[in-house]
């Protein structure tokens, strides 16, 4: 677990440094909300970070972290790739994945698989920053202890719940 806040402090520290002294170089912050499609329910908030390389004018790959908010806070890391679908312009849809883990910040959970598809749009601003919106799936995996209290008799046990949800995202590219 010190290594996961270790590795989130480091990439936050990463994400939010100023100055970009290469263009290969991007990063991007995003708020987001999900509707549940499976049972038990539990609508998603998520809040990500990351940070990009540009592999090519159309491609690009990297790594990112930040919170997400089922039953449980997760710490998730993760790695991305984004497609370009057209040449960059004004408005320039795009299709990324992430694929990565999950850390749970509570003693009764542990954290899970994460995969996260989605499809999108850039808007270019000034300076080469961009705001984009993005709609997908995501996939997070997650395991919990419950506890059951009857008249007769008292159990723990682990349940496995994947949470399946479309999540919607709004954000900010620099």
């Amino acid at each position: 677990m010190k290594s996961a806040v270790f590795l989130l402090a480091a990439v936050l520290a990463a994400v939010t440094a100023s100055g970009q002294s290469e263009s290969r170089f991007a990063y991007s912050t995003a708020l987001g909300v999900g509707i549940a499609l499976n049972e038990p329910a539990s609508t998603p908030f998520v809040w990500r970070a990351a940070g990009y390389y540009k592999i090519s004018a159309r491609f690009w790959t990297g790594a990112g972290t930040g919170i997400s908010r089922y039953e449980k806070t997760l710490i998730p890391l993760y790695a991305e790739a984004r497609l370009l679908l057209l040449r960059p312009r004004r408005f320039t849809p795009y299709a990324g994945c992430a694929a990565g883990y999950a850390f749970a910040l509570q003693k009764e959970a542990k954290g899970g698989f994460l995969l996260s598809p989605a499809v999108g749009v850039l808007y270019a601003l000034c300076g080469g920053r961009r705001i984009f919106v993005a709609a997908g799936y995501e996939l997070q995996k997650l395991e919990r202890l419950r506890s059951y209290d009857g008249p007769y008799f008292s159990a723990q046990f682990a349940e496995k719940l994947s949470h399946g949800s479309l999540l919607l995202q709004i954000g900010f590219q620099f």
